[in-house]
């Protein structure tokens, strides 16, 4: 029977390849997802973030805990224009003078001073493990952009996937709504040669033929589109057509109990708090131990005779700075007060989103059977009807506004279930 093969057609949408033969691949919703991922620029960013902390952490380790040896040295030259024992010199280094032009010798003379310096923090220990903890936060902050990246991504991807499902779904209906009407038209001109219906009734079906050829060629065009959207978006530079799999997406029924939405402010905490304790060890003493070996003269001629070295200890104690500690201390405050107003913020607007996605779903649901008894109302009575037509006792045009009514239905149908997909990939994506 001629209505059973269209739901048996409609059955079978995701099997059939439709494309003219130009579909040789299939591909997986998980392929583009795991293709997305792999091609993110944002997530290869975040891993070279990782490497980026841990050389940083190092260069700290080194800059607090490690001893630093340096080469100094500078030269200062004193040049008069000497007129003792009533004679007018240049003097480019001098050290005494009664008669002269120049600076005053008694406050500046030339010198020289090179060596080499060896300095070595001795409490640098409790900055570095301060630091140390910083960048373990820091770590797991990239970490968890890593995970949000990735599941923004399967959602992002999967709604691209739907539409392109949604198109292909309309292609193959298209295709079967073809099939029949090209049945119809070789039993309709079978018909009109023997009289019992109008050459203008078969008429009518050819123009149907038109129309689902149009619709065809709109939902094929669109295809490409969200095909195209979908590769650029996981970063495929392929172009031809493919044939892609069926899904069917369920609601996940149970919340984790630790929100990864949360995650993010606990570690934004974390890592306040973490930069005010390294800002609080800047008010701790510092020590550090220190040589020095080399020369320093105010003659060159006798630089030899000046090399020796020097050690001792550098000593310094913030006591008071204008009450920097405190600002800073209320600035950490306010920080995690905002952060706070935040959590709850995304925390009260991540429910209502659930509780609003599981009302439409439990909607459409109720929409679903309605449209399913709808059809099966419809396939009757088209069945009734084209009895009544073989019997010459119907005009094909009611049988033609019932038949447009029941594509109707149908394409309601898909599109309430391409919603529904839709749907359920936006409550697990906030059910996560």
């Amino acid at each position: 029977m001629i209505v059973r093969r269209i739901f048996l057609c409609l059955f079978t949408i995701g099997c059939m390849s439709l494309l003219h033969g130009q579909e040789n691949t299939t591909h997986s919703l998980h392929y583009y997802i795991e293709t997305a991922q792999s091609n993110s620029p944002l997530l290869q960013d975040y891993h070279n973030r990782k490497e980026t902390e841990t050389a940083e952490l190092q260069r700290l380790k080194a800059l607090y805990t490690h001893s630093k040896t340096e080469l100094n040295g500078d030269a200062l030259f004193v040049p008069i224009i000497s007129k003792d024992n009533g004679k007018t010199t240049f003097q480019w280094n001098a050290h005494n003078g009664t008669d002269y032009y120049g600076y005053d010798l008694g406050e500046n003379s030339g010198n020289i001073h090179a060596y080499v310096s060896w300095t070595q923090p001795l409490l640098g220990n409790r900055l570095y493990k301060a630091t140390k903890e910083q960048t373990e936060v820091r770590k797991e902050m990239i970490n968890h952009s890593i995970h949000m990246e990735r599941h923004q991504l399967e959602y992002v991807v999967a709604q691209q996937y739907i539409l392109c499902l949604q198109d292909r779904q309309q292609i193959a209906f298209a295709d079967s709504i073809g099939i029949l009407l090209e049945q119809q038209t070789k039993a309709m001109r079978n018909l009109a040669e023997d009289g019992l219906v109008k050459q203008t009734d078969l008429r009518l079906l050819l123009i149907e033929q038109k129309s689902n050829q149009d619709l065809r060629t709109a939902s094929l065009q669109s295809f490409r589109t969200h095909l195209a959207d979908l590769n650029i978006l996981c970063g495929i530079k392929d172009t031809t057509l493919v044939v892609l799999q069926n899904i069917s997406l369920t609601p996940h029924p149970v919340a984790p109990r630790q929100s990864a939405f949360m995650e993010q402010y606990r570690l934004d905490s974390l890592n306040t708090l973490a930069t005010l304790k390294i800002f609080h060890l800047q008010y701790h003493p510092q020590l550090n131990l220190f040589i020095n070996s080399g020369f320093s003269s105010g003659k060159y001629n006798a630089l030899y005779k000046h090399f020796g070295m020097s050690a001792g200890l550098t000593f310094a104690w913030t006591l008071a700075d204008g009450r920097q500690k405190r600002y800073k201390e209320l600035q950490s405050a306010s920080q995690l007060r905002t952060i706070a107003g935040y959590k709850n913020e995304l925390q009260n607007r991540k429910e209502q989103r659930k509780h609003q996605y599981l009302d439409e779903l439990q909607a459409y649901d109720e929409r679903t059977a309605l449209l399913q008894s709808q059809r099966k109302d419809y396939a009757a009575v088209l069945e009734a009807y084209r009895r009544e037509i073989e019997a010459g006792q119907l005009s094909i045009i009611d049988y033609l506004n019932v038949w447009k009514s029941k594509i109707q239905t149908d394409k309601d149908y898909m599109l309430l279930q391409t919603n529904r997909q839709l749907l359920v990939a936006a409550f697990n994506y906030w059910n996560w």
